[in-house]
């Protein structure tokens, strides 16, 4: 268990951390914002009441996604 301890914190000491200063502050931008693709949700016809979608289902013939969830998305509770 020692040596697990001493290796990870060796390895540790060792990685370069990059810095943040104005000659790469506009590509680490670049590179965290969300790109278009990611909003591709948004695009969709939500409904905000289910039966809303099942009427809208009804008429045109079309499935619906029911999105259900219980509790915190990270598992946090």
């Amino acid at each position: 268990m020692f040596f697990r301890v001493l290796t990870l914190l060796a390895v540790s000491l060792s990685v370069q951390v990059p810095k943040l200063d104005e000659s790469n502050f506009a590509r680490w931008r670049d590179t965290i914002r969300p790109k278009r693709a990611e909003f591709a949700f948004e695009d969709c016809a939500w409904k905000p009441t289910f039966w809303e979608a099942v009427v809208e289902a009804q008429a045109t013939g079309k499935p619906i996604l029911l999105w259900a969830m219980n509790g915190h998305p990270l598992a946090c509770t």
